[in-house]
């Protein structure tokens, strides 16, 4: 378990500065651009996002896992890699006609969108999948992480008013495009190049498409609800959804660096499943255990502190946020759960079909529900929407990895005894609110308080469970 250690580290550090990044990013762009232009960008940005998406098709998860079970024979691993990044260029540049086709006859926020085009085009350039499958994170995550430094440096700097959401755009978009870009200098240390046939690079079609196919469909409970919402209603609107997904987003950074290291690590065991079965499990109950020791305690913190929190950071045009961000808390535990088991279970285990089943279902619930309720209730409706779809599709993906592995029936212990240790957290920093009437004051006593509580409560776990994968033993 040494080197998924290890990898789960370099990936941490990485999301821990991806939460610092947006922490730090978010007051100041909502303050400068505010929630219309926050919503101005969200909109678009979800509208490119489904053109990339098609450029892309299943390319991340596929071919991380066909990366990952050809990696001992590199011959293999080249001819492998050079079929699927065609495939994924040929796709990439289709998707990039149509979409210069979609700027000409889209007069509204045109500028924008011919800005935008940097994000298509970055998607030519994405090999992530190959880092990733190679376990090659140390490389990625600094490459990574210099280039959010630099971006959010640019914003800062060249990003000074309402008028400046151009701006904004073109530092995301092209540091998404650099952050691609450089990852190709380095590719020939781990593949050579190798002449591939027009045969041999669709035959990885069917098999993109298949793994296409569920991530199309989650994608349409966590973007499409956007695009309704700038239709249906105003850019505002979105930006006050924007706001408040993107600060529930942030501890998911925790579980995406998990995903990614234990994706190609179980997908390797799964060449051996029946011999490997076991430890495959155990990685499953590790990452849920680990995830929900952190994620529950902010859902009840996010819930005690929102009233407070989103006016003293975003500013007060953002207080109809308040309610949206209480309500995608709920989302933490369910959202986090699907994912492990999507990540670490469903895909690397090719259970494409229970994977397509599970997301196609959630995205018809979430489209009918918020069609019906975004009218009315607005940035309220989008809410409930994403809420009962993340419930209901992860109870489903539960009950599947239930019947093969009977995983939760014997961690359940451990779920209910961290949710009453921040019930009882959740209630003393409630008590503390109080008697506090500075809000800046009162949300930082709160926040470091509710961590002295949830420490002492768990202090045993955090000793024989999480210190052990900060500090490595001699020898491991």
């Amino acid at each position: 378990m040494s080197s998924l250690k290890k990898n789960f580290l370099f990936n941490a550090t990485y999301q821990v500065l991806g939460l610092i990044v947006p922490l730090v990013l978010t007051p100041y762009v909502s303050r400068v651009l505010g929630p219309e232009g926050v919503g101005t960008y969200s909109y678009t940005y979800s509208i490119v996002y489904y053109f990339m998406l098609v450029a892309l098709l299943g390319m991340q998860y596929y071919g991380n896992r066909t990366v990952a079970k050809a990696r001992e024979n590199r011959e293999e691993l080249s001819k492998k890699f050079w079929e699927i990044y065609s495939l994924q260029f040929i796709v990439t540049f289709i998707t990039s006609l149509v979409y210069v086709g979609f700027i000409l006859f889209n007069k509204e926020y045109q500028t924008i969108y011919i800005i935008e085009m940097l994000y298509v085009i970055s998607v030519a350039f994405d090999i992530n999948w190959l880092y990733s499958g190679l376990e090659k994170f140390k490389f990625t995550v600094t490459r990574s992480a210099i280039i959010r430094v630099l971006s959010a440096i640019a914003i800062f700097v060249f990003v000074k008013g309402r008028e400046d959401v151009w701006i904004y755009v073109l530092i995301l978009s092209g540091s998404t495009l650099l952050n691609q870009v450089v990852l190709w200098p380095t590719l020939f240390k781990y593949v050579d190049f190798k002449k591939v046939r027009i045969k041999s690079i669709f035959k990885h079609l069917k098999p993109t498409i298949v793994l296409f196919i569920p991530v199309l469909a989650f994608s349409v409970y966590n973007v499409m609800d956007k695009i309704m919402l700038g239709m249906m209603t105003s850019t505002t609107q979105v930006g006050y959804y924007e706001n408040a997904e993107k600060i529930i987003n942030i501890p998911f950074y925790i579980v995406s660096a998990l995903g990614t290291v234990t994706l190609p690590r179980i997908s390797n065991l799964s060449n051996d499943r029946e011999k490997n079965k076991e430890k495959i499990k155990e990685i499953i109950e590790k990452s849920i255990i680990y995830i929900l020791f952190l994620l529950i305690p902010m859902m009840f913190g996010i819930f005690a502190v929102a009233d407070y929190f989103v006016p003293l950071y975003l500013g007060n045009e953002f207080n109809e946020a308040i309610i949206p961000l209480k309500l995608l808390a709920v989302i933490l535990i369910f959202k986090s759960i699907s994912q492990i088991i999507r990540q670490q279970y469903l895909v690397p285990m090719e259970k494409d079909n229970v994977y397509i089943k599970a997301t196609v279902m959630g995205a018809i619930l979430n489209l009918i529900i918020n069609w019906i309720l975004i009218p009315k209730y607005k940035v309220i409706g989008a809410c409930i929407a994403t809420v009962i779809t993340e419930i209901i599709t992860s109870i489903y993906q539960i009950n599947i990895i239930e019947k093969d592995m009977r995983l939760f029936k014997e961690i359940i212990k451990d779920i209910l005894i961290i949710l009453i240790k921040s019930t009882i957290m959740f209630i003393c920093i409630i008590s503390l609110g109080t008697f506090i009437e500075d809000e800046a004051i009162r949300n930082i006593l709160q926040v470091v308080i509710a961590c002295i509580i949830y420490g002492l409560l768990n202090l045993r776990f955090i000793k024989k469970q999480i210190l052990p994968l900060i500090i490595r033993k001699k020898g491991a």
